[in-house]
């Protein structure tokens, strides 16, 4: 039985957003004539679900945590304005099912349906369970986890751990990547927005990763974009290296020997899906530090490598990808140990999930 009509919520980032869209890429697969309302904030999803052909709405949306009593009043007004849209948006939209991917903006649209009775779940993608997924995680049905519950967060009958949705063009990098030479190549990531402490490093160390051979390619965010472009012709270093945006990151997987970046869940699943290598620097001011727990899960097993924020420089950086660069047994063991990681099907096993709600 293929489901005809869904919403899905997300919103605030590409961490949110990406896993989302892979699940909506299997719910066509399973049904080409599926209705499918993306319903989410003023953020890139609207652009993003628009350019893959979904239909988008938008809502307002407030985050409150971590911002006192303001944040609060002014969180309990988005919720007395988004409610009342939500619940009409539901029901005009008529879903089968409701699933929220995180972030405030998902908020209402899933409580919205849980109160008309439609079946609803979330997914959530961090190791530690954001505040929206944590308040719906009472509610909704079925709560798909990328990491296990290990604090026991949510009701233990409603959580099946699939891991995190990955799109197919990634996926399909790591049986191509098993055969592919070892080179010196390595992919700077910060997050669609970049991430300033990550780009700095890079510019300082730039001299000895360049005396070592080392090609990068560097998103440093559209922000952060001129400063490092002009950085990196300051060192002599080629400035088309460096991108505001990457659109094409499933050839720059394929391409790279050694990835640095944060680690956001859809970053983690991404690289395991791919089988790249990693030096994790996760953002320390992430809600509850999740994202140190998300990178553990990889370095544990020996997918990747650890590199506190607060420790980093752009010598330590740069000595720590030149040793693993000239360690190529080391590197390939780390490539087999993210292939295990890897949750393929994780999409498929979301839309089986909605699919059995609803039958």
């Amino acid at each position: 039985m293929s489901m005809n009509r869904v919403i899905i919520t997300t919103g605030g980032t590409g961490g949110h957003i990406f896993p989302a869209l892979a699940l909506a890429d299997e719910l066509r697969r399973r049904n080409p004539d599926a209705a499918i309302l993306f319903m989410g904030g003023s953020g890139p999803e609207g652009d993003l679900a628009r350019a893959h052909g979904i239909e988008f709405q938008e809502l307002p949306a407030k985050g409150i945590v971590g911002r006192g009593i303001s944040g609060l009043l002014s969180g309990l007004g988005w919720l007395a304005t988004g409610l009342p849209k939500a619940m009409k948006a539901v029901r005009d939209f008529k879903p089968e099912a409701v699933i929220g991917f995180g972030g405030y903006a998902g908020f209402c649209p899933v409580f919205a349906a849980a109160l008309q009775a439609i079946p609803t779940a979330v997914h959530e993608q961090n190791s530690v369970p954001g505040v929206t997924n944590k308040v719906l995680g009472k509610v909704v049905r079925r709560v798909f986890l990328s990491f296990p519950d290990a604090k026991g967060v949510f009701p233990a009958g409603k959580t099946r751990l699939v891991g995190n949705p990955v799109r197919d063009a990634i996926i399909a990098v790591g049986d191509k990547r098993k055969d592919r030479a070892a080179g010196k190549r390595i992919l700077v990531l910060g997050g669609s927005q970049g991430a300033r402490p990550i780009n700095d490093a890079i510019i300082d160390g730039l001299p000895l990763l360049m005396e070592a051979g080392i090609e990068l390619v560097h998103q440093a965010g559209k922000q952060d974009f001129q400063r490092v472009r002009a950085s990196y012709e300051t060192a002599k270093a080629d400035p088309a290296q460096v991108h505001g945006f990457i659109d094409n990151m499933a050839d720059e997987y394929a391409k790279a020997d050694l990835v640095i970046c944060r680690a956001g869940a859809t970053t983690v699943f991404e690289i395991a899906a791919a089988g790249v290598p990693a030096i994790f620097v996760p953002f320390p001011h992430a809600t509850h530090d999740h994202q140190t727990m998300n990178a553990k899960a990889m370095v544990d097993i020996g997918a990747a490598v650890l590199l506190p924020q607060k420790g980093m420089s752009g010598d330590s950086l740069a000595h720590m990808a030149m040793e693993l660069l000239g360690n190529p047994d080391r590197l390939s063991t780390m490539e087999t140990a993210a292939r295990g990681f890897a949750k393929k099907h994780a999409a498929a096993d979301i839309a089986s999930g909605l699919q059995e709600m609803i039958a």
